[in-house]
């Protein structure tokens, strides 16, 4: 199994476990014991009881740094800035600046993005 990413959301005290996998319900529900009854051995160390949220991480995976958003490259994807919100396909990323193709009405034209000021980016599914 590839791990993508482990987190602990103290809000709802809840344990998400995100694998870079495909796999079916049965298959996310026998890893999800195995690692329940794992961390079950040391239910003494933790504070609170917690929820345990095992997944794949799906076609709208995160892009998390620079190194996989240069792989993004050709791909459509979702990025979100304070004031704006962009879908389009990313042509390239140099220099701090992500160049996006996008999609106005009818029109296409590329946008440029300041790595700095994104909040979020994942890879998005275009209808």
């Amino acid at each position: 199994m590839k791990l993508f990413e482990v987190t602990y959301h103290k809000k709802d005290a809840t344990l998400s476990v995100l694998l870079d996998e495909k796999l079916n319900m049965d298959e996310l529900e026998k890893i999800s014991q195995e690692i329940s009854d794992h961390l079950d051995r040391f239910e003494d160390e933790f504070d609170d009881n917690y929820l345990l949220d095992v997944s794949t991480v799906g076609v709208e995976r995160p892009i998390r740094n620079e190194e996989e958003l240069l792989e993004a490259i050709g791909a459509y994807i979702y990025v979100k800035t304070k004031e704006r919100e962009y879908y389009g396909t990313l042509k390239s990323f140099e220099e701090g600046t992500l160049l996006l193709e996008t999609k106005d009405k009818n029109r296409t034209k590329d946008v440029s993005v300041d790595y700095g000021q994104i909040k979020k980016i994942r890879y998005a599914v275009q209808f």
